[in-house]
């Protein structure tokens, strides 16, 4: 694999979204699926919904919008018992590039990210297969096996597991999975549906189970229930049970058509004990598998793409140290407690097995519907876009009302379809330095802020928040406080480091311990 830097096992969302980010970061990518093209194997898709925290970090590799006008938007999602809304999770208020969901099958995801790889020049190498890993020497080397039989030695600088919850990657390193075991199967189907639609994602609590339904494009909509041991398979049902069980679960007068497919599968929730091992690191489901309640597991691994990406493609050029590398399993890890935690209320709120249990769910989430905990708490950890890496002992829904911003938070605005006039665009390879005047700048704002271009200019792109709109500036008032100060953002949107606006070589510090080689004299910090 003569000039070639990243090698990746599987070819599915997360792999080639990472595919597309390092390539367009220069860093040369060759990637290899051992199943046939998509339209030749499995068409059928279990994720259908993508969050406003991914449909941000999407517009960095050029698909977004095309993405979004094949989607049905999702502004809400919401909470139903015996036909009666009890509340409502608003995806509008976010503070997001775009504040709202999209159902979307996860295979059109699949279909634009391939036709954006081979726009920038990447090629997937379909029928190949992983056989074997060494990772004695400095760099390692796949044995890999092709269509046609024919075995190659390729060697990497760095190897990527993007294969799945079956990752043959992980089992070939001898990496542990452990996970808490889910009897349970769950029944999927995409079913036409007629009636008036309550909201694009519902889940609607009934004595028989839980119905969670999200409505697709084209007058589609994804039905899926709980298949417990023992009863009989959903998916080989006929059409007058699912009718049935949706005239129980919801009572709306929905209708349903006859299914497109229907299939039950049964969830293998875990997570690697390491997502890295020197120079082979897994992403997605190869690292962590989450139960699929909520349309999280997906998100959460494309994610992982965005994070990843920056920090590989920096090692390759030589700018990062490798260590940075170590950061991507630790934050990584954080955020996928955090999705299990959102998982496990929804699973609990679901489980209710009496009907006094059940009166007092019901009662819990109409009053989280009136005291605004469903917009505040549930809304950015749904949506992903309250997802962090900011070190705290908080509990999770106490960490999502946290106003004041910091290091390891998402920061808004600085997007292509930003909000604001004069807010930044995040730069696709490097942190960017925000100058912030505080609420209200002081007269001798601009000799700080010159002073802090002087140090800082000559790194990384600096930008004066004093430009920003008046909104603007209101709007990131309670990130970042009264005083003027200077936040790094790395390219993924998170929040780096703070510093006094006047300490600027804290700031060129905060980079120095992330390079190969120091950036500024060790006298002048």
């Amino acid at each position: 694999m003569t000039g070639q830097n990243v090698l990746i096992v599987g070819a599915g969302a997360v792999g080639t979204l990472l595919a597309c980010d390092l390539l367009q970061q220069s860093v040369p990518v060759r990637i290899v699926d051992a199943k046939p093209p998509q339209e030749e194997y499995d068409p059928h898709s279990r994720a259908v919904m993508i969050w406003p925290r991914v449909l941000e970090l999407l517009e960095k590799v050029g698909i977004a919008d095309e993405l979004v006008s094949r989607g049905l938007r999702a502004d809400d999602v919401s909470f139903f018992s015996r036909g009666r809304r009890l509340g409502t999770v608003p995806m509008t208020k976010l503070g997001a590039a775009r504040p709202h969901g999209l159902g979307i099958v996860q295979s059109e995801l699949e279909v634009l990210l391939h036709r954006r790889l081979a726009e920038l020049g990447g090629t997937i190498e379909y029928g190949t297969e992983l056989t074997a890993i060494d990772t004695t020497g400095p760099h390692p080397t796949a044995t890999l096996r092709h269509a046609d039989g024919r075995t190659e030695q390729a060697a990497a600088d760095w190897l990527i597991g993007a294969d799945g919850a079956g990752s043959v990657t992980r089992r070939l390193l001898g990496i542990p999975y452990p996970g808490v075991p889910f009897p349970l199967g769950i029944a999927l189907g995409d079913f036409p549906v007629t009636g008036p639609r309550a909201s694009t994602v519902e889940y609607h609590y009934a004595d028989s189970g839980l119905l969670p339904l999200v409505h697709l494009p084209d007058g589609v909509c994804r039905l899926a229930t709980i298949v417990a041991p023992g009863e009989t398979d959903w998916s080989d049902r006929p059409l007058p049970d699912w009718q049935r069980m949706v005239d129980e679960r919801t009572s709306l007068p929905y209708r349903l058509g006859e299914p497109l497919w229907t299939r039950t599968y049964h969830p293998r929730p875990g997570v690697a004990e390491r997502f890295r091992e020197g120079r082979v690191v897994l992403v997605g489901d190869a690292a962590h598998s989450v139960v699929p309640l909520g349309g999280q597991g997906l998100n959460l691994g494309l994610q992982d793409a965005f994070n990843l990406g920056w920090k590989l493609a920096g090692v390759v050029h030589g700018v990062w140290d490798e260590r940075i590398v170590d950061t991507y399993d630790t934050e990584r890890r954080k955020a996928v407690e955090q999705v299990r935690t959102v998982i496990r209320t929804e699973m609990e709120l679901s489980g209710a097995p009496t009907a006094r249990d059940r009166r007092l769910r019901d009662l819990k989430v109409a009053a989280a519907h009136r005291t605004g905990l469903l917009r505040y708490v549930a809304a950015p950890l749904m949506s992903q876009i309250g997802l962090g890496y900011a070190a705290t002992d908080e509990p999770l829904w106490r960490s999502a009302l946290h106003r004041r911003a910091r290091p390891g938070d998402r920061l808004p605005f600085f997007h292509r379809t930003r909000q604001h006039a004069g807010a930044p665009l995040l730069d696709q390879r490097d942190h960017i330095a925000l100058l912030w005047p505080g609420r209200r700048p002081a007269a001798g704002w601009q000799t700080v802020a010159d002073g802090a271009r002087r140090v800082l200019g000559d790194r990384l792109p600096v930008h004066d928040l004093a430009r920003l709109s008046p909104s603007g500036r209101t709007a990131l008032g309670p990130l970042f406080g009264k005083r003027p100060l200077i936040a790094l953002v790395r390219p993924d949107g998170h929040l780096a480091h703070l510093a006094a606006a006047h300490r600027p070589a804290e700031s060129l510090g905060h980079l120095d311990r992330l390079v190969s080689r120091p950036l500024t004299p060790s006298r002048s910090r």
